[in-house]
């Protein structure tokens, strides 16, 4: 099993217990492609497309706390970071680079 695996086990699992104890769910209304509502339909399969889109919400707003976190990291060795003048200035280029395509 690899680690990715284990993550989607684990996040699995979780939900499976907080589901069963009855998490509070709240209706809503959303505007998507039909196109994106067709191919949700088959890949979410008998489990229900609320349900996949519940999933794929939860991994989106996980991916969004780490990158904030990865760029907060970023800043603070930026901050502590003791390197002199055009070293420093060429490793801020190659971080904001970094943060850029982190950022997308």
């Amino acid at each position: 099993m690899q680690l990715s695996d284990y993550r989607i086990s684990m996040r699995y699992y979780r939900r499976k217990l907080v589901g069963s104890l009855h998490m509070a769910t709240q209706k809503i209304s959303v505007t998507l492609e039909s196109s994106a509502i067709e191919r949700a339909r088959r890949a979410a399969g008998p489990r229900g497309l609320s349900s996949y889109v519940d999933a794929a919400l939860e991994d989106k707003l996980e991916r969004d706390e780490r990158r904030r976190m990865f760029l907060a990291y970023l800043e603070e060795l930026e901050a502590d970071d003791p390197t002199p003048g055009p070293v420093k200035q060429r490793a801020s280029r190659r971080a904001e680079k970094i943060r850029s395509a982190a950022s997308s």
